[in-house]
C-alpha cells in the first residue's frame, strides 16, 4: 500500500481515449433534466459535512485551466490515466431550491493516490501531469454542475473518495463534504484494499443514513466503448443562500470588447467592471450549453500581458479592467466576485 507521495514515478502508458467534444455534447442531454419543477417536492436531507483534508491544492499548485473538466488540461492531446468519470447534480436549499451563484469545487487523487497538492513550490511532481487535480463550476439558475474527471485512486488510511467545497453566495467559507463509492475497493494490482466504506475514518464519522447519501452508485455511461461511468449526486445546504446585489457576493454578466493582443498573438477581450477594494474576480466563460458550461478562465491585467491567473484581487476603488483570450460564445462573460474575506480558492 502507498501514502501519497512527492517521488516522481515512470510515466503512464495507458489513457482512456475520450473526446471534449463528445463531453460537451454529453452536457445538451442531461441540462434538460436540471430545468423541470418539483424540487420543493423533495424528500431533502442535508448533506453532511466533514473535514475538507489535509489535501486541497495551495495557490500555485492549481493550473489555469480550471474548468469542470479535470480530464483534459489546456486542451492537451494526452488525457489524465483513468476511468473516465461523470458526476452531474445540483445545490440546493433545504427546501429544495436551486442555488444561483453557487461555486462549486471538485479535488481529488490521481489513478495512482496522488494529489496534487505540493508544499513545496508548484505542483506535486508524483501527480499525473496530465490530471487537472481540481475543478471548479459557478451554477446558474438550476443550481445544476457537472464534472468530468476520473475514479480516484487509493492511498493508505482512506477508500476511494471525491472532495468537494460549496460556496453558498453570501458566505465566506465553503463547506465540505466528501463522497465514495458505493463498491468494495480493488487496488490497481486487483488486489482487496485493506480500507473499505465500512471502516474509512471520514465514511465511518457520520450516521449510516448520511453514509448511504454520500456512497454513489455508478453505472456505465451508455454507449461507451471505453467504461466512462457515471453518477448523480445533490448537494443540500442547511445554510440559506443570500442572492445579494453588488456590490455584496455574486456575479455580474459584462459584454467583453475586443481589443489587440500581444504583438503576434491573439486578440483579447476586455472586461470593465466596477471594482472594489479586496474584493476577488473570476471570470467565467458564457455557457454555450444551458447553464452547464460555465468555465473559468485565465485572465491577465492587460491586454498585452500574460494570461497567468485566474482571479484577481482588487487593491483600490475605482474602475477594474480584465483581459481574456476566449471569446464568449454568446457574447457575454459572468464575472464572479466575493467580498473581502470570503473564500477565494485556498484554505
Amino acid at each position: 500500500m502507498k501514502t501519497p507521495s512527492h517521488t516522481p514515478r515512470s510515466p503512464h502508458l495507458f489513457h482512456i481515449p475520450c473526446e471534449r467534444r463528445r463531453f460537451l455534447r454529453s452536457l445538451t442531454l442531461a441540462s434538460a433534466g436540471f430545468t423541470l419543477p418539483g424540487f420543493l417536492a423533495e424528500a431533502l436531507g442535508i448533506t453532511p459535512l466533514v473535514t475538507q483534508g489535509p489535501y486541497y491544492p495551495l495557490s500555485d499548485d492549481i493550473p489555469l485551466d480550471k474548468d469542470n473538466d479535470l480530464v483534459q488540461v489546456n486542451d492537451r492531446l494526452t488525457l489524465a490515466t483513468g476511468v473516465i468519470t461523470h458526476v452531474t447534480g445540483r445545490v440546493l436549499d433545504a427546501n429544495g431550491n436551486p442555488v444561483r451563484n453557487a461555486l462549486v469545487e471538485l479535488w481529488h487523487a490521481d489513478h495512482e493516490g496522488d494529489y496534487l497538492y505540493s508544499a513545496g513550490v508548484g505542483r506535486n511532481a508524483a501527480c499525473d501531469a496530465s490530471f487537472a487535480g481540481i475543478g471548479q463550476f459557478l451554477t446558474g439558475s438550476s443550481g445544476a454542475f457537472r464534472f468530468r474527471t476520473i475514479k480516484p485512486g487509493l492511498y493508505v488510511g482512506r477508500t476511494r473518495h471525491f472532495h468537494w467545497g460549496v460556496t453558498l453566495p453570501g458566505r465566506t467559507t465553503r463547506s465540505s463534504a466528501q463522497t465514495g463509492w458505493n463498491e468494495t475497493a480493488y487496488a490497481n494490482n486487483g488486489s482487496v484494499w485493506a480500507t473499505q466504506n465500512a471502516n474509512d475514518n471520514v465514511f465511518a464519522s457520520v450516521t449510516a443514513a448520511q453514509r448511504t447519501s454520500l456512497l454513489l452508485d455508478f453505472a456505465v455511461v451508455a454507449g461507451s466503448t471505453t467504461g466512462e461511468v457515471q453518477a448523480t449526486w445533490d448537494f443540500v445546504s442547511g445554510f440559506t443562500p443570500v442572492e445579494p446585489t453588488y456590490p455584496g457576493g455574486g456575479s455580474l454578466t459584462v459584454a467583453g470588447t475586443l481589443v489587440a493582443g500581444p504583438a503576434g498573438g491573439a486578440p483579447r477581450y476586455r472586461l470593465t467592471v466596477p471594482a472594489y477594494a479586496n474584493y476577488t474576480y473570476e471570470v467565467y466563460g458564457n455557457p454555450t450549453l444551458a447553464d452547464l458550461n460555465w468555465k473559468a478562465l485565465p485572465l491577465s491585467l492587460s491586454a498585452t500581458g500574460s494570461l497567468d491567473r485566474h482571479q484577481h484581487t482588487a487593491t483600490t476603488e475605482g474602475t477594474l479592467d480584465l483581459y481574456v483570450e476566449a471569446k464568449a460564445e454568446r457574447g457575454a462573460y459572468q464575472v464572479s466576485f466575493r467580498v473581502p474575506g470570503a473564500n477565494t480558492g485556498t484554505p
